[in-house]
């Protein structure tokens, strides 16, 4: 199950988070053709990181919707992921069977909040149509044309989003993404969650761990980052 959520994420709070994964991207040592890159540790490095993924996940539509699917959340993923330009794209899979089904009862999803825009050029997400069951491997982009992908045994969907929308699926989504043929990097910050009581012996972080949104609102973002807790 997937979806696109009605609302999205205020510009202020976008262009912060672009400005600040682009500079931690930017730091990076050099690395091949990716098909993603995902800073992992990034809302840990400061509070005022922190402060970033509390205002995301305290957004109407997230809250609304994490409200609707679990009663004792907890955040089992969250990072940044890059589309560096010219990546290749990704093939088809589930966050499920890639974690080999961490939780039990299953309770994963993950609202994918796109902080540059996301288009069939370069690189949004590409969604399934069907369940995971049998091999769905996108088509080589080389036999197709530049801005095509397909799968060989389903029909899928492109999720095109404009910055600031979040999308939402499960983890149980089949879905893979296009290869990024533009000259900019494509951003997104994915925050997956789930139920506490389903992720019994798992690594997993209170949202409450991460920087309190007031304090940023207090001291600005400025004084926030710049040092580790």
């Amino acid at each position: 199950m997937w979806r696109l959520l009605q609302s999205s994420i205020p510009e202020t709070l976008r262009a912060e988070l672009e400005t600040r994964v682009g500079a931690a991207a930017a730091a990076l040592p050099p690395r091949g053709r990716e098909p993603e890159v995902e800073l992992s540790g990034f809302f840990a490095a400061s509070r005022g990181a922190g402060g970033l993924l509390r205002q995301l996940l305290e957004q109407p539509d997230a809250r609304a919707l994490i409200g609707q699917r679990l009663r004792d959340p907890v955040v089992f993923r969250a990072c940044p992921t890059i589309k560096q330009a010219g990546a290749p794209s990704t093939t088809y899979r589930t966050d499920q069977s890639e974690w080999n089904a961490a939780d039990d009862p299953p309770s994963l999803f993950t609202l994918w909040f796109a902080v540059t825009e996301a288009g069939a050029g370069n690189g949004c997400l590409r969604m399934g149509a069907n369940s995971a069951e049998g091999e769905r491997t996108m088509v080589s982009v080389s036999r197709l044309s530049s801005l095509e992908l397909a799968s060989t045994t389903a029909p899928s969907y492109d999720a095109a989003t404009k910055p600031g929308q979040v999308l939402f699926f499960d983890a149980t989504q089949l879905y893979g993404a296009y290869p990024n043929h533009s000259d900019r990097p494509r951003i997104a910050v994915r925050v997956t969650l789930g139920e506490r009581a389903s992720l019994k012996g798992k690594d997993f972080q209170e949202i409450a761990d991460f920087g309190s949104v007031g304090l940023v609102a207090k001291q600005g973002w400025r004084k926030l980052f710049g040092g580790k807790d």
